[in-house]
């Protein structure tokens, strides 16, 4: 019985020596680690050994190589607005009624700021004129008078259809000196002589905003519908 038992822990540590050894791995499928494999760690490659082989290089045994990975490619950055430089802006001109309306609109928009006002008159023009006349027979017959007193006319055809036909004695850009001729023509006994105005005088206004940057180019664009049909162009246009 003795020999027996002793003979039973023989085998069982022969056993359990094998076992632990692996060698009954293969013929039982016991492997002492379990589900551990700790041959796959011995495997896996070490990363401090890849390097990057340029193309065409031969690979020698035991050589790692990895393929070069393309960077990610980055976001195209977005467009940064470029600066836009200040210009010199002016509209104009603009008659004493237009200028009404712009200049509320201005200064709605823009305050008292950067806009500066030239204003010009624009002269009249007057003619001394007799006329007009129903009768071509009449009309000559003053012609005649006329001509003995040796006083210059004649018998325009660009008139306003109002005052043809009749007699034009001068045209003047100064009213004063239309006046002065209609003095004389009465001294000379010349009847119903008058100054017409035929382009009255008036004030013509002018806007220019000497340094207008983007945001004042935008401000003043926006302005257009009201500014009688005037916009904002660079300073000195033809």
């Amino acid at each position: 019985m003795l020999r027996t038992l002793v003979i039973v822990l023989v085998l069982a540590n022969l056993g359990f020596y094998g076992w632990r050894q692996g060698g009954l791995t293969d013929v039982l499928g016991l492997s002492p680690d379990g589900d551990r494999e700790p041959q796959r760690l011995a495997l896996q490659v070490d990363p401090t050994a890849l390097r990057v082989l340029p193309p065409g290089t031969a690979v020698r045994p035991n050589t790692v190589a990895s393929a070069a990975v393309p960077a990610p490619a980055q976001a195209p950055a977005p467009d940064t607005p470029a600066t836009v430089a200040p210009v010199c802006l002016e509209a104009g001109p603009f008659t004493p009624a237009e200028w009404r309306l712009a200049e509320n609109a201005l200064r709605n928009t823009l305050g008292e700021g950067p806009w500066q006002l030239t204003t010009r008159e624009k002269p009249g023009n007057w003619m001394v004129y007799v006329g007009p006349y129903k009768s071509r027979v009449i009309m000559d017959k003053r012609a005649d008078q006329l001509r003995r007193l040796e006083i210059a006319f004649e018998e325009p055809q660009d008139l306003p259809e109002e005052y043809l036909p009749g007699f034009l004695f001068g045209r003047y850009g100064v009213e004063a000196d239309a006046r002065a001729l209609q003095a004389r023509l009465t001294a000379q006994k010349v009847k119903y002589v008058r100054v017409v105005p035929l382009v009255k005088p008036t004030a013509l206004h002018t806007v220019r905003i000497q340094k207008a940057d983007a945001d004042i180019q935008e401000q003043v664009a926006a302005l257009r519908p009201r500014l009688s049909g005037h916009t904002f162009e660079p300073c000195n246009r033809p």
